[in-house]
């Protein structure tokens, strides 16, 4: 992906893209949709109503927002993380997998997310491999009618126990043999069925959708030769949530200096935040690593490629004069994470974080010094 990015990325040309937070995916496929549109050129994205300073922050959002409402859009079908192309004329001619195939393709060559989204055995297949699918689970299966089906032939062990039905639906699936199979034979005419259902059936949208992939500079090639690789990046699988460590790593502290009055309190901050993370951890808070990551990024998951920097984790004063306590607030242009000084404790934090999950709406690119300016600091691992 490095290789392919350095390939294929034009940083001296910007596009503006212009977003509508409530319908991101309409606003892409405003962008794929113009004459001008190409995948190289750097999108300079604003969210309306929305300021920002920088382009970072947003450009993760707009991606990670596109991607999800794409999930859930006319092309894709099944189970969040273990989605199937649809068997969609309509879409099909009036391109949509390909469009779909564009955007994955967009994200990934400007360090936005992938779909984290096809059925592992699909994605093998579509990259020309032969996946195990014996035990292929048919309730992965939405469509009622072929999930019923599936699900006798997973169980039958005897073809004297097929009904007329049944048989005949597995032969307008392309298996006419079925008449005149034998019960050994069953099993693997359950992967056929498989395999046709989720694959054969719509070759011309996973066709379609492959070459809007390749209208990126190639990337489904590239993405095909490297399967292996691209399985996190395509699919769910290996997506583990992030443990204490990953998500500690992600981070640098700035400090005031040593002989600053606020060095101390802000060293009792750092160390609720230490136990926050445990909580989290422990599943004792209403927040997730995933949750934290997003509200400072504007991406829920680790890029491909990882974030530019470390996220730096910063220190604001209360303000005395103001009522209510300001809350933790980030910039995800910039990657900063701001917590208040001197917090009372660990719960009090938590519960900060917590609301401010909950209330934060777009993006948040200033520092917590307003007009006092800014304050020295040194950077601490």
């Amino acid at each position: 992906m490095r290789r392919f990015r350095q390939e294929n990325m034009d940083q001296d040309v910007e596009t503006r893209v212009r977003v509508r937070r409530k319908d991101p995916l309409h606003s892409a496929l405003e962008v794929v949709r113009s004459p001008d549109f190409c995948f190289r050129t750097t999108p300079i994205v604003s969210f309306s109503g929305e300021e920002t300073d920088g382009h970072d922050g947003p450009l993760r959002e707009f991606f990670r927002l596109t991607l999800l409402e794409l999930q859930q859009s006319s092309v894709f079908e099944g189970h969040p993380g273990r989605l199937f192309f649809t068997y969609d004329l309509k879409a099909l001619e009036d391109r949509k997998y390909y469009e779909a195939g564009v955007l994955i393709g967009w994200s990934l060559t400007q360090g936005g997310p992938g779909p984290r989204c096809l059925h592992p055995a699909l994605f093998q297949l579509v990259c020309g491999l032969k996946p195990s699918l014996e035990e292929f689970n048919w309730r992965d299966i939405v469509d009622a009618e072929a999930q019923i089906r599936l699900q006798q032939m997973h169980s039958c062990t005897d073809v004297k126990l097929l009904s007329p039905s049944l048989c005949d639906w597995v032969a307008s699936s392309g298996i006419p043999g079925i008449y005149l199979a034998q019960s050994e034979e069953l099993p693997s005419i359950y992967v056929r069925l498989v395999k046709h259902y989720i694959y054969y059936r719509v070759a011309s949208m996973i066709s379609q959708f492959t070459e809007g992939l390749n209208s990126c500079g190639g990337l489904w090639e590239t993405a095909q030769s490297n399967w292996e690789e691209f399985v996190p990046v395509m699919t769910s699988t290996r997506q583990q949530p992030l443990t204490l460590e990953e998500f500690k790593q992600l981070f640098t502290i700035c400090y005031s200096r040593p002989d600053s009055q606020l060095r101390a309190t802000e060293e009792a901050t750092a160390g609720h935040w230490e136990t926050v993370l445990t909580l989290v951890r422990d599943g004792k808070a209403d927040l997730s690593f995933e949750d934290l990551l997003a509200f400072i990024t504007g991406d829920d998951h680790l890029p491909p490629l990882g974030f530019p920097k470390l996220i730096s984790l910063c220190f604001y004063s209360q303000d005395p004069s103001i009522s209510g306590e300001r809350l933790p607030h980030s910039s995800t242009c910039t990657l900063e994470l701001f917590l208040p000084r001197g917090a009372a404790g660990a719960a009090d934090l938590l519960a900060l974080l917590s609301r401010a999950l909950r209330e934060a709406l777009g993006f948040t690119c200033f520092h917590p010094e307003g007009e006092g300016g800014f304050i020295d600091v040194v950077t601490s691992s």
